[in-house]
């Protein structure tokens, strides 16, 4: 199809998405021929639909939501905008999330954190020399995790988990349940919520590969979503990007290209770049023909895809912080991983908002109780940090990713097993006909924002050169 005759028709199905949209119903899209289908408008669909059109291939985006972005999302519910995915830009030198933020005029603020206050379970907040003593401790059995890692890397023995490695530790040590609840709390506000895995299913070998942009991380005001809004908008994809597509079915076994099956339509292309999350992946829900190779298989397989979600309790006041400078406020509990780590959003936005965050067994759990039973468990270290007079929240965003179909969790880790190299395999093109991109296909900034952007951006090229060599 030639590029001006798919503009058209694009154009008319985005006409009658509208039209449909004001009654109600939902067409089935003519079937439409593009140069490159990109599956997902997240941030890695886009960067990668941006390089294309802007070298004049006909690109078509197939989105399985109501929206765009992926696990960047923004809601406006509580009448101000929170981010229920995406929320900070993770080192701000020469990161290119900060460099679009930049140049869209988005604002964004720093995050210190070590403005940030720690309360006991009796609701005592350390004093400045407890906290550093609790961290020196930290410290102290970090070193010797780190020992663990080191010599059975050197000896060639088989990976294990930081809790297997850690349980080693504790075996020849002497904690009371009150230093043991200090020492997981570390644990998991320092790793767990950092790599959205519990320490069981974390690799002791392989967990940091990452290589980050230096700078502080930058919270983005206003919402994440504002920057995949201004590369939809400066790139004029509005008419390339279909939603509500789920995609059910991929064969690149044809001589003629690649054929896409949603829940509405088929589509062809002569190449498909697949930004599904890794969750997604891993869950099969989408059927390849032919199968996908063994080792990608395999590597899809190993990989972890991680649960950190988010409870934001909107209060009628700010009751909280007389310090205006703390922005972290963390919470030890008995119970490894309860509610350790709230941001003090009141700090950022003027609101009176609290948000939660849980990570790993217990992000896990929480997706299984009711918002009630999530309020009710999140209030009781409130309760015991300020009192029981406090007041309830009046609204409340509680996220469950690993229970959305379209991400089964929030981003990858390397668990017990993997290594960087399946990260590698998973960003492998097969045929020449099918790309990944997304956060799981970056074997040097895996999990993050900056991470998904680029990975679009490489996919984009390698589908250029291949198409220009014809």
């Amino acid at each position: 199809m030639f590029r001006r005759e798919f503009i058209k028709r694009s154009l008319q199905i985005s006409a009658l998405t509208v039209f449909n949209k004001a009654w109600g119903l939902t067409p089935l899209p003519p079937a439409v021929q593009a140069d490159v289908i990109i599956i997902g408008a997240g941030i890695a669909g886009l960067s990668a639909a941006k390089i294309l059109k802007n070298k004049g291939l006909s690109v078509l985006i197939l989105e399985a939501r109501g929206r765009i972005g992926g696990r960047i999302w923004t809601d406006k519910s509580l009448g101000f905008p929170v981010d229920l995915g995406a929320s900070w830009i993770h080192g701000i030198n020469k990161n290119p999330i900060k460099q679009l933020a930049d140049q869209f005029h988005i604002k964004t603020v720093p995050t210190n954190y070590n403005a940030s206050q720690v309360y006991h379970p009796n609701g005592k907040l350390l004093s400045g020399s407890e906290e550093n003593q609790l961290y020196k401790r930290y410290d102290g059995i970090y070193r010797l995790l780190m020992d663990i890692r080191r010599k059975r890397m050197q000896q060639r023995l088989p990976d294990i988990s930081w809790q297997q490695a850690l349980d080693q530790v504790l075996s020849q040590q002497s904690f009371n349940a009150n230093a043991l609840a200090e020492l997981y709390f570390a644990l998991n506000t320092e790793i767990e919520h950092e790599y959205a895995a519990d320490l069981s299913q974390l690799s002791l070998f392989n967990w940091d590969v990452e290589t980050p942009f230096g700078g502080s991380d930058h919270l983005v005001l206003n919402g994440y979503s504002q920057i995949v809004e201004n590369i939809v908008k400066t790139a004029g994809l509005t008419a390339n990007i279909l939603t509500h597509q789920v995609v059910q079915h991929i064969d690149y076994g044809s001589a003629s290209g690649v054929q896409i099956t949603t829940n509405q339509a088929v589509f062809s292309a002569s190449r498909v770049i697949v930004t599904l999350p890794l969750g997604v992946l891993k869950a099969n829900t989408v059927e390849f023909y032919p199968a996908l190779p063994k080792a990608k298989q395999v590597a899809i397989a190993r990989l972890g895809m991680g649960i950190l979600n988010k409870t934001y309790l909107h209060f009628p006041d700010y009751f909280w912080q007389q310090d205006e400078r703390i922005q972290i406020i963390d919470s030890i509990s008995m119970v490894k991983g309860h509610w350790a780590e709230w941001l003090n959003s009141h700090y950022y936005t003027r609101q009176p908002v609290l948000l939660g965050f849980n990570a790993g067994q217990h992000g896990s759990e929480i997706e299984a109780m009711s918002d009630g039973e999530i309020i009710d468990e999140a209030m009781q270290t409130l309760f015991q940090r300020y009192g029981n007079d406090i007041p309830q929240p009046e609204a409340q965003l509680i996220t469950r990713w690993g229970s959305d179909p379209f991400s089964l969790g929030s981003y990858s880790y390397i668990a017990t097993g993997a290594s960087v190299a399946d990260y590698q395999e998973l960003a492998k093109s097969v045929n020449q006909r099918l790309f990944f991109a997304g956060e799981a296909t970056s074997s040097d900034h895996p999990s993050t924002v900056h991470g998904a952007f680029l990975s679009g951006l490489r996919e984009a090229n390698k589908v250029w050169a291949i198409t220009n060599k014809r």
